[in-house]
């Protein structure tokens, strides 16, 4: 029995609950009983706000230094606040240079204020605080959500928004489902080939699935990349830190916004098949022939052939006012149609529609900001009620109970609803891909119904009868629940401050499945007769509960130094209780189909069990001492003691450190006189970071597992004890260490801005399958850390902005270019196998570049049958021909032992296997631009992959098509370039069936000719927005007023589209994640068997009250 350890004795999730009620108590008080619209005391100033043209500022905070004192400019850039003749008031705006005027008895002050295009003053939230862009010294960087508005709209969450859109930050989908989250890589496509792990995502503080976060409340999105910009996250950040800062509240009276899109969706690449019967069933003859030397008797598994059939096909072929069906002299139905089954299942177009609504206002005292949002996709297919839905809630409380007290309460709730048609070829709640079907059973010479209605037993078998009537599905709900109460105290004004907060993560999931059986009259003794597909009914519900409770208190002293010393001086501590149980239920027989429930259930088969759960905590301490001289030599300090209760008690605590220094040259004397220089700065970093995300928290605990019998003892089976598991001799963290040297640049009064970052990441005690153990020992080795990995990587970024006037109005415009590129080299491997990586198996060794596609040279094809039967020995490949002829693959015998083959498949002896590509994406780019001018606004962003090899497994039907199974799917292009005596020079070989369908045939094993280029650039958004005259706009009673028009992945350019023209380069994965993964090539994972990706045309209406 597994045993649960908690980091210390004391019941810490139950005090940290309570400070939660306590202060969330506190908060609710404060706000509800103080006046949110105080201005405190002294008299009332008044005035208007406008930039250099004369139009009025929206949104400008206005505060009194020293005071809670603040308000906002209004939709006429006016603003009132109350202030003593000794006060001053204090105007910022972004992209704006502050102002600080003096009231000297004034009771009018109008402001025009001046854009500032430079960054340097720009305030970058970092881990535990912010700080000045120009005083940064890791590898930081910002995106405002503002260029993103308009392309959340089309999207469930903000990932697919942020394809591109920052250097070194690689978002990849296994699919297009609208639910689908995002595999976050930040300088690296594979973080660790041990415990793995992502990029660490805050949303204000607290750790987050960044799918569930509503993109309508995000403000600004601050990427940290280097050790010394994650150092103080510890653990948690050891791979990139991803700081997603929420809208704040904003004083003044409340301002409601409405945000709404409707949004066209289609499948951005859609599959060509041959869906005539007669053409189809004549290339099925051909592959079955070429690989058996006979006519088939089945067309799959219950379709018959027969060459009577086959004529009489042809024959209502040539005459398409035949009918498509007929019972033959053995009154069995026969079929003779010209079914397009991918129009059957999918709709041409599908639709969406989200609403966000947002209220926020407040006064010194209290401020606040609340929203809601509802997004909801209607599915791809034609009948089965797919659907995706979420909703979300947000509120964000403010409250300055003192000068120097402030308190803050954010709560988010979430809930997630998907209803997905299913289909089952047995009684499994594993689905099968639609694709899966249409490859195995959706022949175009079947019909979907029989001419009295009922159900043809293709309908059945593909899943389309299950989707019509709608009682095989899946029900997926998530329920989150996020509380976070914050605390900041200053101490001393601007010279120590303490903060301290408490959240509390609470996420329901669960998920419903329910496998009925249809029937079919297909019949083999005649019309009447019926079957049943799949042989029985399931039902299932699975139940994951995942709480967690986390508190923090950090403690800033940043003393007065003069003008010439800054410094900055951070401490704090933090420490998670993270709990996940997991309950499965299941039991077959399904009493009323419609109705599956634990009550109408009747069969003997029947599961309850734990399905996996666990407890965790995590404790840390960590400081930051930042200081600069001049503003021009910049120190920053940094480190971390984490302690992780998945580790052995002696290997438990681990410190790392970080530092890293900058030199600002722009202050330099010798370029005061480059007036056209704002900043020119060069940065350099060291730091490590422990990861302890391994799977198993118990790994280090030899555990004896409970099983039950095969055998029978005295007429029932009995429960045993399994033997110890083995544990590792070294069970700690993995540790990455990053080395950075980086440069930024900007001139030109900010309109040029230029940053580059060259870094090296070393991970090291990587958790891995250790040396092999003996065979008499019984056990596989035990994972531990066994293994080091280096990354090496740059990436740089080009942007100009600028702005003219044309009309007498202002035109501004912007571009910008950014580019990076990694790669990994496995630099120690404890375990001395060698073992190749595959297309089917994940294999590493020392020495090896991550990615590596081994595979075999192929020169050309066969020209005789005579060559190819004089060629190299072939045995390797499973060949169900007798014999290998002209136009079969001519694989070249490296090491000329007279066999073609890959050895014993290791690095020691791999035969003529050699290194013929790398799947890891290289050269990733984005070109992002834009244009404005009197209110119209176009934008767009192109985003590539510059280099990436795809090999199709077997099983990709899309690409293989009769290659693989006889009875898959035909492809138009196979039939018009395939190999034949008249047209040698063609790309594809003969056909022959069973080439591609298992891993032991020859074109399933990778080889230079098949090896596709997966490059690609995209047009992923293309943006038109109006803002209306703000003088129209007031007179209808609002403050702003927008509409616009965005287009998702509107083209694409690709190589693939040469020879796998059915394939999206970002779609090329196996299977569809939600019914596994790392299953390459089986059956029901081929590749791009996923929900497709999707372009989307979207509509959308911003207003302002």
């Amino acid at each position: 029995m597994k045993q649960c350890y908690t980091l210390t004795g004391l019941d810490v999730l139950g005090k940290i609950r309570s400070y939660i009620r306590f202060l969330t108590v506190i908060l609710l008080y404060v706000t509800f009983a103080l006046p949110a619209s105080a201005q405190g005391g002294g008299k009332a100033v008044s005035g208007i706000v406008k930039d250099d043209t004369g139009n009025p500022l929206i949104g400008v905070t206005v505060t009194v230094p020293g005071t809670t004192k603040g308000t906002t400019t209004d939709a006429n850039g006016t603003y009132t606040i109350n202030a003593d003749n000794s006060e001053s008031l204090n105007f910022s705006y972004v992209g704006y240079k502050p102002q600080t005027i003096h009231v000297n008895n004034q009771s009018t002050i109008d402001v025009t204020m001046s854009e500032d295009n430079t960054s340097l003053e720009e305030v970058v939230v970092v881990g535990y605080g912010v700080q000045k862009r120009r005083d940064i010294v890791g590898a930081v960087e910002t995106l405002s959500t503002k260029g993103l508005e308009e392309r959340m709209g089309s999207s469930m969450s903000i990932s697919r928004s942020l394809q591109g859109a920052i250097p070194g930050l690689t978002m990849t989908f296994s699919d297009g489902k609208p639910n689908r989250g995002a595999t976050v890589r930040i300088r690296g496509a594979e973080n660790s080939i041990g415990s793995g792990g992502s990029a660490l995502v805050m949303v204000d503080g607290v750790e987050t699935d960044m799918s569930t976060v509503n993109p309508d409340d995000i403000e600004s999105i601050t990427v940290l990349k280097d050790a010394s910009s994650t150092a103080v996250y510890g653990a948690r950040g050891t791979f990139g830190v991803i700081l997603l800062t929420t809208k704040k509240p904003q004083k003044g009276s409340a301002k409601v916004t409405y945000n709404g899109t409707f949004t066209f969706y289609k499948r951005a690449t859609k599959p060509q098949m041959v869906t005539n019967g007669y053409d189809y069933t004549t290339s099925f003859l051909e592959s079955y022939v070429n690989a058996f030397g006979k006519d088939p008797s089945n067309i799959n598994n219950v379709f018959k052939f027969s060459r009577t059939w086959y004529n009489e096909l042809a024959r209502r072929n040539s005459d398409p006012s035949y009918e498509k069906w007929r019972v033959n002299n053995r009154n069995v139905y026969e079929y003779f149609g010209n079914t397009n089954w991918y129009d059957v299942f999918y709709k041409d177009y599908t639709t969406g529609h989200q609403h966000n609504i947002s209220v926020t206002g407040g006064g010194d005292v209290a401020s606040y900001y609340v929203s809601g949002r509802m997004f909801e996709q209607d599915g791809i297919y034609n009948a089965g009620d797919e659907k995706y839905q979420q909703f979300n809630v947000k509120a964000k409380g403010i409250v300055n109970v003192k000068p120097w007290l402030r308190v803050e309460n954010t709560t988010d709730f979430m809930y997630r609803y998907s209803h997905q048609p299913t289909s089952h070829t047995g009684i499994s709640t594993t689905p099968m891909t639609v694709s899966r079907m249409l490859n195995h059973q959706a022949y175009p010479v079947a019909l979907v119904t029989n001419p009295d209605g009922t159900w043809t037993e293709a309908a059945v078998y593909t899943g389309w009868a299950g989707f019509v009537e709608g009682n095989s599905w899946r029900k997926d709900r998530k329920f989150d629940m996020n509380n976070r109460t914050a605390v900041t105290i200053d101490l001393l004004k601007d010279v120590l401050v303490a903060a301290a907060d408490v959240s509390f993560y609470f996420n329901q999931t669960d998920r419903r499945q329910a496998v009925n059986s249809y029937t079919y009259y297909t019949g083999y003794t005649g019309p009447d007769s019926s079957g049943e597909r799949p042989s029985g009914s399931l039902y299932e519900e699975r139940s994951y509960n995942r709480q967690k409770v986390a508190s923090s208190a950090t403690l800033t002293y940043t003393p007065r130094l003069g003008d010439n010393h800054s410094l900055s001086i951070m401490g704090g501590w933090n420490i998670e209780d993270y709990t996940y149980k997991s309950n499965l239920m299941s039991r077959e027989g399904i009493i009323i189909p419609g109705k599956p429930n634990f009550s109408l259930l009747e069969g003997e088969t029947m599961t309850l069990k734990d399905n996996g759960s666990y407890d965790w905590g995590l404790v840390g301490a960590f400081y930051r001492v930042s200081y600069s001289y001049k503003g021009k030599y910049l120190l920053e300090a940094s480190g971390r003691y984490d302690g992780n209760s998945k580790f052995p008690s002696n290997q438990r605590w681990g410190f790392f450190p970080s530092g890293s220094v900058g030199w600002r040259i722009s202050e330099e004397n010798f370029m005061k006189n480059a007036n056209w220089l704002d900043n020119l700065k060069i940065r350099a970093s060291v730091g490590s970071a422990g990861n302890g995300l391994i799977s198993d928290a118990y790994a280090y605990l030899s555990t004896m597992s409970i099983a039950q019998s095969s055998l029978l003892n005295n007429g029932s089976v009995f429960n045993y004890t399994q033997a110890p598991s083995p544990i590792p001799k070294s069970l700690t963290w993995e540790k990455a260490t990053t080395y950075d040297l980086g440069l930024d640049f900007e001139a030109f009064n900010g309109r040029l801005n230029f940053s580059a970052d060259i870094y090296r990441k070393k991970t090291t005690d990587m958790y891995v399958v250790g040396e092999e153990l003996p065979a008499v020992f019984g056990n596989s080795a035990p994972k531990g850390n066994y293994a080091d990995m280096r990354t090496d990587g740059w990436e740089a970024s080009l942007s100009w902005r600028d702005s003219h006037k044309v009309a007498g109005k202002t035109l501004s415009y912007n571009i910008k270019v950014a580019v990076w590129d990694n790669t990994s080299k496995i630099t120690r491997y404890t375990a001395k196998t060698g073992t190749l990586p595959t297309n089917y198996s994940i294999n590493y060794y020392e020495g090896m570049t991550l990615g590596e596609m081994w595979g075999y040279k192929c020169d050309g094809l066969f020209q005789s049958d005579e060559e190819a039967q004089t060629w190299a020995n072939y045995s390797k490949f499973t060949n169900r021909s007798a014999t290998w002829q002209a136009g079969d693959p001519r694989y070249l015998d490296l090491n000329g032992d007279g066999y073609v083959n890959n050895g014993n498949n290791t690095i020691y002896d791999h035969g003529d296997l050699v290194k013929i590509g790398n799947t890891t994406p290289r050269y990733s780019y984005s070109i992002q631009g834009g244009v404005r001018w009197n209110g119209i606004g176009i934008s767009m962003m192109w985003q590539g992959v510059g280099k990436r090899d795809w090999y199709p497994a077997k099983e990709s039907g899309y690409f293989w098509g009769q290659y693989g199974r006889p009875y898959s799917m035909a492809l138009p292009w196979h039939n018009s370039d395939r190999w034949s005596p008249t047209n040698r020079g063609a790309y594809w070989p003969r056909l022959v069936g069973y080439s591609a369908s298992d891993s032991g045939l020859i074109l399933a094993q990778p080889n230079t000719r098949y090896v596709q280029d997966a490059s690609y650039i995209r047009l992923k958004n293309l943006t038109i927005d109006y803002n209306f005259p703000k003088e129209l706009v007031n007179k209808i009673g609002l403050q702003a007023l927008k509409i616009y028009v965005s287009g998702e992945n509107l083209l694409t350019f690709s190589p693939l589209k040469k020879y796998a023209k059915n394939y999206d380069p970002e779609g090329i994965y196996a299977g569809d994640a939600d019914y596994g993964t790392n299953k390459f090539g089986s059956d029901n994972f081929g590749d791009g068997d996923g929900y497709p990706v999707m372009k989307s045309y979207t509509i959308g209406l911003s207003i302002t009250f």
